[in-house]
């Protein structure tokens, strides 16, 4: 006969082979209190990006005036993007204040009872100078009779550069009354990032005007601007350069060249272009 504390050791192990499962099955299904998603793990400067934060109270006691924080690190939140949107706030959004200036954003989620949650997507712009790098995302339950622990999440990394790429070409548009050379500016977004805007000037050769078309003239050179180009796109604008009779034997070269452009171009190589002209006769001009 086997004795009373074996039998008894051996009814607890299959109780606890039971109940384990079920132990551990409650365990992993406890909600976290702060969760954090992106919309995208990069931007470019310029760029907007969602960020949506999910809260939940995992205590019995109902957690008052709760909102659902946001912040940043290395990089204090507000310092380089601008809260736009917090869609299923329950109220205004807003800054968090700090010693220094803000430090976060928040939203307003009312009073959250126990097991209870809420989701606020915070939408932020992130600024045209903002910091290249990466910068991790933080989240908060917080309310006026509790705040949870800062939880760590996701990583945006934030890109401040973006190559343009220019181009000049040109095309004799001839005829007897008004005989003109046909400028193109092309400028092409090499990446990495997003180019906001661009500023090509050409300057004109001594004794030459133009007819701005699609740019601007200014004393000597016309201004052609594009933008935002995405990598791989290209914009294109026009002008024109009237020619004529004293024109006739000489030869002009044009040159585009990238003024400005936002964020940073970190190539300098493709900044520029040009193109050689020489007025043949009043129906003939050849570049090159």
């Amino acid at each position: 006969m086997r004795p009373l504390r074996h039998s008894l050791a051996f009814a607890f192990t299959v109780i606890a082979m039971v109940l384990s499962p079920l132990f551990a099955t409650s365990a992993s299904a406890e909600e976290p209190e702060v969760q954090l998603a992106l919309s995208a793990s990069q931007v470019n400067t310029g760029d907007a990006v969602t960020v949506t934060v999910k809260v939940t109270n995992i205590h019995a006691f109902t957690v008052l005036n709760a909102t659902a924080r946001l912040f940043t690190t290395p990089g204090v939140l507000p310092s380089y993007a601008v809260l736009t949107g917090c869609d299923g706030a329950a109220g205004p959004c807003s800054t968090i204040p700090g010693p220094g200036g803000p430090i976060g954003v928040q939203a307003p989620v009312g009073a959250l009872s126990g097991g209870a949650s809420a989701t606020v997507a915070f939408t932020l712009d992130i600024a045209d100078d903002a910091p290249a790098g990466d910068q991790t995302f933080q989240g908060q339950l917080g309310g006026s009779n509790y705040a949870s622990e800062i939880v760590t999440g996701p990583v945006l990394t934030i890109v401040n550069q973006a190559d343009a790429a220019v181009r000049l070409t040109a095309t004799p548009k001839l005829a007897l009354l008004v005989p003109k050379i046909e400028f193109t500016v092309g400028v092409t977004g090499n990446g990495p990032g997003t180019v906001q805007t661009a500023t090509v000037t050409t300057t004109l050769p001594p004794g030459l005007s133009a007819t701005p078309g699609d740019c601007a003239a200014v004393s000597g050179a016309v201004n052609c601007t594009v933008g935002p180009l995405a990598p791989g796109a290209t914009q294109t604008r026009k002008f024109s350069v009237p020619v004529g009779l004293l024109n006739i034997g000489v030869p002009y070269t044009f040159t585009a060249a990238r003024t400005s452009s936002s964020p940073t171009d970190p190539v300098a190589a493709n900044d520029t272009a040009q193109v050689r002209c020489t007025v043949v006769s009043i129906v003939l001009v050849n570049c090159h």
